[in-house]
């Protein structure tokens, strides 16, 4: 008798052993997934706003997210940013790339929610064939979860979603946990009819002590304290999340009633649950700190923008009647989306399977998922996505059981393929679900992140330190983020045009690109008039002191024109927008002109790149060049010393530049002057 009890103890450590190595796997597989396709870069419509946006600068800056808030999360993911930065900083000086830092940190919730799910799917296929619970079924399941398109896609963006999920799958572990400890506790564990006897057997040679239940019903009131605060973690996270709790709390009190006549500890659960609510003391202190924070608003004080901000008409929008006819409830919403991502047979299989489950978990989840399918019906064109992402794991939970039953009845049968069909299914149906989620699911080096391209470029110049920029709005959101995300250039400083005048009247000057250039010229007051100097191709230099440019690099003193000299030029290498992208090699050139009254009409300029003196063309046989009129696109002086500054292509192996100079005649154009310009020695890219 007692060598098979030991056999039987080896056996069972032998099982939790297989189940914990193939959790691990099954989340490290996860793991290299997401890394491989985690989030790297940016549309431009992300800039203007939205989640994905609003929780990045949250977690940079330690502000409030978007209403109400998202404290606690928002504050974990400061410091998961800003520890994973300053580790990377003892590896390269350079700041490093802020998305997948910032998108890991869903990946972090990802990884949590899967490994709950598989813990939480072992523990309700627990039997005693499998003491460990079904693991393999376990890890299938997960693993087909993970490859859903919208878990994917959110685990590796930075949006709260994962963190939702893991909380929703935290409360159902830790009611098991709760409910496996709590009086006819054996019965309830399904199958597990010889389990509960091999209990029996065990307790009467090995009677339980006082003590020992004592400290039994310890872990139950703590575990119920838990599970009182993991359910109220969602009034400072997201609302929806409480969705479960009516259905939990009815089922906790129909399990155990006599914690109706523990007021102490229904006062303990009423406190934790309350408890995350102290987090919004942090919002209120960084918003009080920071009124730039607040937007657009009556605010006559913090408190007023602080009870406006929680209680915002975007939160009570989400939870409040949003029946919009127009919408396709089936066709285009949940739960038509559930059946297009699980597949229609793992969700009849799922829904099913919910009645299977242990611990009265059916009373928990049908309740849930009717609550979610009315929220969705309600607020149809809404946030259905806060919904849809943990219902999949609560199904699958159901799919879990049936399976696990109808393996336990093949588990007999002569032909191993019968034996094995619910492996082989979900084999497939991770194959599947996988093959059609990676396209979009995919977050890494997407073609349309180009929001940041030309805002890299902007900023990969010698811009003066401590300059306030002026641009457009899609230039000035990326120059934006590029400065107070990235970490590039954090001397410098966005200005709208009000800020701008405030700035060139303290002396100080601004530094516009030449697309806002025009827009700030006209929006600031009449009484200032500051000067204005090329920069570069891209940027125009205000000021309301002269601004002296930098000598030329080759003096020239060529008249090209009636009232026109060249003095000189300037030729340097054009930035590449390191670090963020790899623009197209190309020369800026800086060409410094005398004028005798104003810029001729007609007259323009060409740049052309050359090698060993003839004309370079591009693959379709055009010559390449990048033509110019009046210096500064018309804002330069209109007598004196004026500067232009030309971006022209440049391909690998041209040795020089042809400036053009020419003016518009009757059917055509005539050239003026052909002046041959010196690339630098060592000039990138350039014929040796």
């Amino acid at each position: 008798m007692a060598a098979k009890t030991q056999t039987t103890a080896t056996a069972a450590t032998k099982s939790h052993i297989w189940q914990r190595s193939a959790g691990l796997a099954l989340v490290a597989l996860a793991g290299l997934l997401y890394a491989l396709t985690l989030d790297n870069g940016l549309q431009p419509g992300e800039l203007l706003g939205g989640d994905l946006i609003t929780h990045q600068y949250a977690q940079v800056e330690a502000r409030p997210s978007n209403a109400p808030g998202y404290p606690l999360y928002t504050l974990g993911g400061w410091l998961w940013f800003h520890g994973l930065r300053s580790l990377a900083g003892l590896f390269s000086p350079a700041p490093p790339n802020p998305l997948p830092l910032l998108s890991s940190y869903s990946t972090l919730w990802a990884l949590l929610a899967l490994w709950l799910l598989y813990e939480v799917t072992c523990r309700v296929t627990r039997s005693a064939r499998r003491p460990a619970g079904n693991w393999l079924l376990a890890a299938l399941l997960t693993a087909f979860y993970a490859v859903t398109y919208f878990f994917w896609y959110y685990a590796t963006t930075t949006e709260q979603y994962t963190s939702a999920i893991a909380q929703t799958l935290a409360i159902v572990y830790v009611y098991l946990l709760w409910a496996g400890r709590g009086p006819g506790a054996e019965g309830q564990e399904a199958g597990s009819e010889n389990l509960a006897v091999r209990d029996s057997q065990s307790a009467i040679h090995n009677p339980p002590s006082a003590g020992r239940e004592a400290r039994g019903d310890r872990r139950q009131d703590w575990l119920l304290l838990l599970l009182a605060f993991l359910c109220g973690l969602s009034l400072a996270h997201m609302l929806t999340v409480a969705f479960i709790v009516p259905p939990l709390v009815a089922v906790v009190l129909w399990t155990q009633p006599r914690l109706l006549r523990r007021p102490a500890m229904i006062l303990g659960a009423v406190a934790a649950a309350l408890l995350p609510l102290l987090s919004y003391l942090y919002v209120y202190v960084r918003g009080a700190a920071n009124p730039a924070w607040w937007g657009e608003g009556p605010w006559r004080d913090a408190n007023a923008w602080f009870w406006a901000f929680v209680s915002t008409a975007q939160g009570r929008d989400e939870l409040s009647w949003g029946f919009q006819p127009t919408c396709a409830f089936f066709a285009n919403d949940f739960p038509a989306l559930i059946w297009g991502e699980l597949s229609l047979p793992l969700l009849l299989l799922g829904l099913a399977g919910v009645a299977l489950l242990p611990r009265r978990l059916p009373w928990v989840i049908y309740p849930t998922l009717a609550i979610y399918l009315v929220f969705d019906w309600m607020y149809r064109c809404g946030n259905w996505y806060q919904v849809i992402l943990p219902a999949y794991p609560l199904i699958l939970l159901g799919a879990a059981a049936l399976l696990d039953r109808v393996e336990g009845r093949l588990a007999g049968s002569r032909h191993p393929w019968l034996r094995w069909s619910a492996a082989l299914f979900l084999a497939a149906a991770i194959a599947w679900r996988g093959a059609a989620s990676w396209p979009r699911a995919d977050s890494r080096d997407r073609a349309e992140d180009t929001a940041l391209a030309r805002p890299a470029l902007l900023l990969d110049q010698p811009l003066p330190a401590g300059a306030a920029l002026f641009a457009a709005v899609d230039d000035a959101l990326g120059l934006d983020y590029l400065i107070t995300i990235w970490g590039l250039r954090p001397d410098l400083r966005l200005v709208s045009s009000e800020s701008a005048a405030a700035v060139l009247a303290d002396g100080r000057p601004v530094l516009a690109t030449f697309d806002a250039a025009a827009v700030l010229l006209a929006e600031l007051p009449a009484d200032l008039a500051p000067a204005r100097q090329t920069f570069s191709p891209d940027w125009l230099a205000l000021s309301l002191a002269p601004l002296p440019p930098a000598a030329p690099a080759h003096a020239v003193a060529l008249p090209v024109a009636e009232g026109v000299t060249l003095a000189g030029y300037t030729v340097a290498p054009a930035p590449d927008a390191a670090p963020v992208a790899q623009a197209p090699r190309g020369a800026d050139v800086t060409l410094h002109w005398e004028l005798a009254g104003g810029w001729p009409a007609g007259l323009g300029v060409s740049l052309r790149p050359t090698r060993g003196g003839a004309l370079l063309t591009d693959d379709t046989g055009a010559v390449i060049q990048r033509d110019g009129s009046a210096p500064g696109q018309g804002l330069a002086p209109a007598a004196g010393l004026a500067v232009d500054a030309l971006r022209v292509p440049l391909p690998a192996g041209a040795d020089g530049l042809k400036l053009i100079v020419y003016r518009a005649v009757d059917g055509g154009f005539e050239n003026l002057q052909e002046i041959d310009l010196t690339l630098p020695a060592n000039f990138p890219g350039a014929a040796p």
